[in-house]
């Protein structure tokens, strides 16, 4: 039997003697799944295992962000790309958004950096490999939240699931947003980093601003209602720095940032400049 992995998005999907079709992505619905629904729409690209991605020539880009917060990317780029995270702190280490692939020297990276205690994502896109990750850790748990649950593609017993808030280690906090998808996520550290995924985007142009899109590919932006809501449940919080899936970086300032992007979205989506357009 065999982990076969989507090359169009690098979720690893349950493990069966033949790969699924390929449209059999679990987030591959079709049209109205990317409309109504969240999903990547159709991008079925084929097949692929841990076993041929080893054997691909690549290297393993790491970042060291201070403070305890490492990120870690393949090179090339393989499916959507994103930058995995790893949070070390006093009492375990969080893995956030892991890869999509594992091999021996991404593992030693790790190791290096003192394993992994807990595995959680920001959002359905970035499952990636979490279960085999979780596995080649001695199964420790992996958070998902439970309005993404009908997205998981590999069920297993380290899967547990969570709502609104949790706290998977002391000092490290989820805190559910909403908006890109139902339960997009983020997760704060004690000393005030915000690790976001895309529920809070970058903007390759401009380093001191950020973004809010229900749909990446489209760029379909998020209605003014709704940055209101993640800007207000964020206001909760305190936060200094903000790190993306794409490898963004705001390293001073985080909080006055989105403000400032979120009030300038707002009086865009919601018509104030139309008469310039």
């Amino acid at each position: 039997m065999t982990i076969w992995i989507c090359t169009g998005c690098g979720l690893e999907h349950p493990d069966s003697p033949e790969p699924p079709p390929v449209d059999g992505c679990v987030l591959d619905r079709g049209e109205v799944g990317v409309e109504e629904r969240g999903d990547l729409g159709p991008h079925g690209r084929g097949w692929t295992t841990h076993a041929e991605l080893a054997a691909q020539p690549h290297e393993t880009l790491r970042r060291d962000h201070g403070r305890g917060v490492y990120s870690l990317r393949r090179e090339p780029r393989f499916a959507i790309g994103h930058w995995s995270f790893l949070v070390r702190t006093a009492h375990g280490n969080l893995l956030w958004d892991p890869p999509a692939y594992l091999d021996e020297e991404v593992l030693g990276l790790v190791r290096e950096l003192g394993g992994v205690d807990v595995i959680a994502v920001s959002h359905p896109h970035m499952f990636a490999a979490q279960v085999s990750w979780s596995h080649a850790f001695g199964r420790v748990p992996v958070l998902v939240n439970a309005d993404d649950q009908e997205w998981v593609p590999r069920a297993d017993p380290v899967v547990e699931y969570w709502k609104d808030h949790a706290e998977p280690l002391p000092g490290v906090e989820l805190i559910q947003l909403g908006g890109h998808m139902p339960g997009s996520s983020v997760a704060r550290t004690s000393d005030g980093t915000l690790l976001v995924g895309d529920t809070i985007s970058g903007v390759p142009v401009h380093p001191a601003w950020v973004s809010f899109t229900r749909n990446y590919p489209k760029l379909v932006p998020l209605s003014p209602a709704v940055v209101r809501r993640i800007v207000r449940r964020l206001d909760a919080y305190e936060y200094d720095r903000l790190y993306t899936l794409g490898g963004d970086t705001i390293d001073s300032q985080a909080k006055a940032v989105v403000h400032r992007s979120a009030d300038s979205h707002i009086r865009w989506a919601g018509g104030e400049f139309d008469r310039l357009t």
